[in-house]
């Protein structure tokens, strides 16, 4: 079975996840990958999120617009300087910046607005600093 859309999809954003440097003391949590935090661990965790498909052609032939977003997580251990997570999801929006186009085999995905980084959320040991990329996959040329 060929790979669908979706699996190169969801491949180049993982991939553009790994390609993120974080610094020294931070881990980047990957989705389906074991990670059991502290409540000093410094870490970022990535989800990755489809949203519904916008059908664009009458005749139905062409492949929709998928969409969807990433949600990287800065979590952040309470008591820490709450600015060096700032910078870190700072760090993030940079990273998937607006006219960010990634590639797998055959499909493009783009981002045509830059991230933004939400609200902060207090958890028990951390705090939880979102930082949301939206994604755009065109249609591909039918075969």
């Amino acid at each position: 079975m060929a790979d669908t859309v979706e699996m190169k999809i969801y491949q180049a954003l993982v991939i553009r996840c790994q390609e993120f440097v974080p610094p020294a003391g931070v881990t980047m949590v990957l989705p389906g990958v074991a990670f059991t935090p502290t409540a000093g661990s410094k870490f970022i965790s990535a989800e990755v999120h489809f949203n519904r498909s916008i059908e664009t052609d009458l005749s139905l032939v062409m492949d929709p617009i998928r969409q969807g977003f990433l949600r990287t997580n800065v979590m952040w251990p309470k008591g820490s300087a709450i600015v060096d997570g700032y910078n870190l999801a700072g760090g993030l929006r940079e990273h998937f910046r607006r006219g960010t186009k990634l590639y797998r085999v055959d499909t493009q995905v783009r981002i045509d607005e830059d991230p933004e980084i939400g609200v902060l959320v207090t958890g028990e040991t951390h705090h939880n600093i979102p930082v949301t990329t939206r994604w755009l996959c065109y249609p591909q040329v039918p075969a």
